[in-house]
């Protein structure tokens, strides 16, 4: 269970530790720390709103630390739908990816996701 978790994890929000330079996700949510080795941001997503991104969107590789439960619904580009519960504190890599992210719990949810920059 704790895999699945995880793995669903893995695909909502969807940052190699030092993977090519990160660029703003779609400039969804609020940049708080952007400098020459990481960009911050932290999201927010309410009942039935989109949540790391706007619609279908694509991440570079990532880390994600949810600040609260979660209920999401992610749709892969192949279609694929998949909803999950992840629990506040839980942390994870997630490679490049495209994807649809929906809050699909009762809640609002926080988290924030950092994406490192590649070392010149």
């Amino acid at each position: 269970m704790k895999r699945i978790i995880l793995l669903a994890a893995s695909t909502i929000l969807s940052f190699s530790v030092l993977a090519q330079t990160a660029k703003p996700s779609s400039n969804f949510g609020k940049v708080i720390l952007d400098n020459e080795n990481v960009r911050v941001t932290s999201l927010e997503s309410n009942p039935g709103k989109d949540l790391c991104g706007l619609g279908k969107h694509s991440h570079g590789a990532h880390l994600t630390v949810l600040l609260t439960d979660a209920n999401i619904t992610v749709t892969s580009p192949d279609g694929k739908v998949t909803t999950q519960r992840a629990v506040a504190g839980s942390t994870f890599w997630s490679e490049p990816e495209t994807h649809t992210v929906v809050n699909s719990g009762t809640g609002a949810i926080r988290a924030q996701m950092i994406e490192y920059k590649k070392k010149k």
